[in-house]
C-alpha cells in the first residue's frame, strides 16, 4: 500500500512539472528584439526650477511657476501625417512637404517576385497580391517604403541625381532639374559638397525622394541655427496611422542631418 502511494506521488509530481521550452523559446525571440530597440532608448533629464520660498512658510510661498527662458532655443519639430511632412520651429513653419507613398514587396518564398504599389491612405487596409500565387503579401514581406515629393496636386516632382543617388541642389538648396557644363552645384552630403559640372550626362533626372529633400531642409536649418541651445534636438510627432517604418527612416534622416537627440511624440486626433 505504501509503495503504491509513493508511486502515485511520483506520477503526480511528474504531471505537475512545468514545461519551460515555450518560455525559453519566447526569451530567445524577445532578447534580440530588446537589444535592437535599445538603440532608440534615451534617458531624458528634466530640469526643474522650483520657486523660492516653497515650504512650511505659506505666506512667503510663490504661487506662480517661473518659466524657463527659451529665447535661445530652436524648438525644432517634424510633423508627419499620411501625406504631408512639415517642419516647424519657434519662429514658424516651413512650407509643407507633400508626398506620394509607395510600398515595395518581395515574396518570401521566391525573392525574384517583386511588386511596388502606390499606397492609398484612404484605404489603408487594402491588400497587395502576389502576382505569381494570387495570395496577399504579408506585412513582413514589405521591404521598403518610398516617399516621393509631390506638388499640391500630388504630381510627383523630379530632381537630378548622381549615379551614387546623391541629390543635386543650387547654392540656396533648391533641387535642380537641369545643368550644363560649367555650372556649380552642391551635393546633399553632410557636409555639402560643391561640384563643377563637366559632363551633364552623368546626372539622371529621377523622382525626388522625400527623405532626400527632408535631409536637405534639415541641413539648411542646422547651418543657420547651429548656435541654438537645442541645436542637436528634434521632436518627431506622427499621427497614429503613420507606419512605424516611415518614422524610423525619418529618424535616420534627422541623424544624418546632425540632429542626434530625437524625441518621439504622438499627434492627437
Amino acid at each position: 500500500m505504501g509503495q503504491m502511494a509513493r508511486k502515485k506521488s511520483v506520477e503526480d509530481s511528474e504531471d505537475m512539472s512545468i514545461d519551460l521550452k515555450p518560455f525559453i523559446n519566447f526569451l530567445v525571440v524577445l532578447i534580440p528584439v530588446l537589444m535592437l530597440s535599445s538603440e532608440f532608448a534615451k534617458i531624458s533629464i528634466i530640469n526643474l526650477k522650483l520657486p523660492e520660498g516653497r515650504g512650511s512658510n505659506t505666506e512667503e510661498a510663490q504661487k506662480v511657476r517661473p518659466l524657463d527662458d527659451e529665447s535661445d532655443k530652436l524648438l525644432l519639430t517634424m510633423i508627419i501625417t499620411d501625406s504631408v511632412v512639415t517642419i516647424g520651429a519657434k519662429n514658424g513653419f516651413l512650407p509643407s512637404l507633400f508626398y506620394k507613398e509607395f510600398h515595395h514587396y518581395v515574396a518570401a518564398e521566391d525573392r525574384r517576385v517583386e511588386v511596388t504599389v502606390e499606397y492609398d491612405p484612404k484605404n489603408p487596409g487594402k491588400s497587395v497580391k502576389n502576382p505569381k500565387t494570387g495570395k496577399p503579401f504579408k506585412l513582413s514581406e514589405r521591404q521598403e517604403i518610398f516617399l516621393y515629393v509631390a506638388d499640391e496636386n500630388y504630381q510627383v516632382q523630379k530632381c537630378l541625381y548622381t549615379k551614387d543617388a546623391l541629390m543635386l541642389t543650387d547654392a540656396d538648396g533648391r533641387p535642380m532639374t537641369s545643368v550644363k557644363t560649367g555650372d556649380t552645384i552642391w551635393l546633399v552630403t553632410n557636409p555639402r559638397r560643391q561640384v563643377v559640372i563637366t559632363d551633364p550626362s552623368q546626372y539622371e533626372l529621377k523622382p525626388l525622394m522625400a527623405y532626400d529633400e527632408m535631409k536637405n531642409r534639415l541641413m539648411k536649418i542646422k547651418e543657420r541655427y547651429r548656435e541654438a541651445r537645442d541645436a542637436d534636438d528634434i521632436i518627431i510627432a506622427a499621427e497614429n496611422q503613420v507606419a512605424y517604418d516611415k518614422i524610423v527612416q525619418l529618424m535616420d534622416v534627422a541623424r544624418t542631418a546632425d540632429f542626434p537627440n530625437i524625441s518621439i511624440a504622438k499627434l492627437r486626433g
